[in-house]
């Protein structure tokens, strides 16, 4: 194949050692690359576009598209005509079947040159004298002490190397272990310290059993799989709102909610309430960014290089305080069904005894919208994600007391909806479920929500991943290397069994709820190709607990101050126009107690699990963290 692509015309982007990149050249090399790897074309693009933005440098840009297009001879040829001479020569001897070119006179000079400047190691600056201040200080231009790196010390031997081959054509590759790293090391890169960092996490972390545990995880995948296949959208649990609140739920269903970990409630509010709470949404966006959603020009305001991003990913948008979503964040039907989320959890630590959240005590966690209009291209999805930890899902102590029955190779250990330590980790809020309400009617293709619908195997499936022999052993599959992030990107390169369930959540409509736990693996339709306006709240479940106290605290803070809630871009868009923002005074008592501005009276506790005196403890120090200074 790079035989075919080196001798065709330059302007394709292949690969000419002799001839100067230029646009047409550039252009040519991105048409390979999305017709070679469609499913990581997007993410190539990502990383250039923070290149761009100057959010990263040279260096980690080479360092991740080298690692994207290992396998990929041509595309590594290709790639490499747009780096320095030295570096791109090295990188063609060390991936490529490409020799070093032999001295023109066939005599190799005897006389030791000067390392060639690289992206890495750029010819060291002059430092100028000032006239009237003397030399320049001792040492201005030696190298930084930096770090050393010995791989072998770290992680033993070296394998052999042999060359990747393709394994089909999902884009998933057969990689040399510690590939990345022996490359760092030839193109005399000193290895950056998290990457260290994750190197010896990953090893430290390594059940002795890994094999046996992984194709018993690779079993349950895929039968798992196979069943999702099998039921397509039926999988998916649905349940009646009347049958919550009357306790008709019967065992079966709750245990396909387990195994799913995502379900849709019917009717949650009156579908005219929910009709009402749409208009009234758009009229507070009309009025606040100038926009018509029937005419998409209007919005170029709100879609440019310069503005700030009052959209984000999947038609996400930055307004929180809007009448419409203070109402249905209090209502009372919302309650009802996330209390009935929370009692699907085990809510005692099985080492403490101690209880870790109060399930029949509700919070408010003030989240976004997402409005996205048919056939607009410029809003695009949200590619498949775990929320709530990257690479803090491996690093944090408590997320690894979370998943240790995973990390130590005992998969019955692990009980996904165990509360234990996850109302310890260190991140804003503990939610049981994440959730939205339908505003409009949606449903598969109408840009909405997609899950991956199997959670233990899951889990295991991508804590398990990073840990194999055939990942670069500084690498956490889904972890982003450039900008970091609290999310866990799922890619078709390292998980590609499970993104074969993944499915569309299926048709609701206003006033319907869909909800799924917070390690479900879900994402945003790429195009909304529908007819009408797809229109959600995100209304999540996060029962009190001394961390969400503290959440609730500062968000109550941030909402008397004006500011958008902690965790979420400040704009203060609404501050500016106040008309459409509701007031601690639009509260109904029970929303002034999920607020934080009431306490929760210990009678609303419940005494069937033998636990209410351990609950009105917990109980009494939430409200302690929330009443000190009243």
């Amino acid at each position: 194949m790079s035989t075919t692509y080196a001798t065709s015309n330059a302007s394709n982007g292949a690969y000419k050692p002799d001839a100067k990149p230029n646009l047409q050249t550039a252009l040519g090399f991105l048409r390979q690359v999305k017709e070679s790897m469609p499913a990581e074309y997007d993410t190539f693009l990502d990383v250039l576009t923070q290149y761009r933005a100057k959010n990263v440098d040279a260096q980690s840009v080479v360092t991740v598209v080298v690692e994207m297009l290992i396998g990929r001879e041509y595309l590594l040829e290709s790639f490499s005509q747009f780096l320095p001479p030295a570096c791109r020569q090295c990188l063609l001897e060390r991936f490529t079947a490409k020799q070093p070119k032999p001295d023109p006179d066939g005599v190799k000079d005897t006389k030791p040159a000067p390392p060639a400047p690289t992206l890495d190691h750029p010819k060291p600056p002059v430092v100028p004298v000032k006239r009237g201040r003397g030399r320049p200080p001792k040492n201005a231009n030696a190298k930084r002490n930096l770090p050393t790196f010995d791989p072998v010390e770290l992680l033993g031997e070296m394998p052999v190397e042999q060359k990747r081959s393709r394994r089909d054509a999902g884009g998933d590759f057969h990689l040399r272990p510690n590939a990345i790293l022996s490359s760092y090391k030839c193109m005399n890169r000193r290895i950056s310290q998290p990457h260290i960092y994750q190197a010896q996490l990953k090893k430290d972390l390594t059940p002795p059993n890994l094999e046996e545990v992984w194709q018993e995880v690779e079993r349950r995948v895929n039968a798992r799989v196979e069943e999702v296949l099998a039921e397509g959208e039926n999988w998916i649990p649905t349940i009646d709102y009347d049958d919550i609140l009357h306790n008709r739920v019967d065992e079966k269903t709750r245990e396909r909610v387990k195994v799913a970990g995502v379900l849709k409630v019917r009717n949650t509010i009156e579908k005219a309430t929910a009709e009402d709470y749409n208009q009234r949404m758009m009229d507070a966006m009309k009025h606040y960014f100038q926009v018509d959603p029937t005419d998409h020009a209007s919005y170029a305001s709100i879609y440019n290089d310069t503005n700030p991003k009052t959209f984000t990913l999947g038609g996400v948008q930055e307004m929180y305080y809007a009448h419409p979503q203070t109402e249905a964040r209090q209502h009372p039907n919302m309650n009802v069904v996330r209390l009935w989320l929370n009692r699907l959890w085990t809510h005692l630590d099985k080492e403490t005894n101690e209880v870790m959240c109060i399930p029949e005590v509700e919070t408010t966690y003030i989240d976004r919208w997402r409005h996205r209009l048919p056939h607009f291209q410029t809003q695009t999805g949200m590619k498949e994600h775990m929320d709530n930890g990257g690479m803090s899902r491996w690093a944090d102590p408590a997320w690894q007391h979370v998943y240790a029955g995973i990390l130590g190779g005992k998969l019955s250990d692990f009980d996904p909806w165990d509360v234990g330590r996850r109302a310890h980790i260190s991140s804003s809020v503990f939610r049981t479920f994440q959730g939205w309400l339908a505003l409009t009617p949606q449903g598969p293709t109408d840009g909405s929500l997609e899950v991956v619908p199997l959670l233990a195997e899951a889990i295991a499936y991508v804590m398990l991943r990073p840990l194999r022999s055939d990942v670069p052993a500084h690498q956490l599959c889904g972890v982003n290397d450039l900008h970091g992030g609290d999310t866990l990107e799922i890619t078709s390169r390292w998980h590609a069994p499970l993104l074969r369930a993944k499915m569309a959540v299926g048709m609701v409509e206003p006033g319907d709820t869909v909800w799924w736990h917070p390690d479900v693996i879900h994402g945003v339709e790429e195009k909304h190709l529908g007819k009408h306006l797809s229109n959600v709240l995100y209304i999540p479940s996060a029962p009190m607990c001394p961390l969400n106290a503290r959440s609730l605290r500062r968000q109550r803070e941030a909402w008397e101050q004006g500011n958008a809630p902690p965790g979420f871009p400040n704009l203060r868009i609404e501050k500016k126009n106040p008309q459409f923002r509701s007031e601690v005074s639009d509260l109904t008592d029970l929303g002034r107690k999920q607020m934080g501005f009431d306490p929760f009276p210990a009678s609303i506790l419940e005494d069937g699990d033998g636990l209410l005196e351990k609950k009105a403890a917990m109980l009494a120090e939430c409200n302690e963290i929330l009443f000190a200074d009243k």
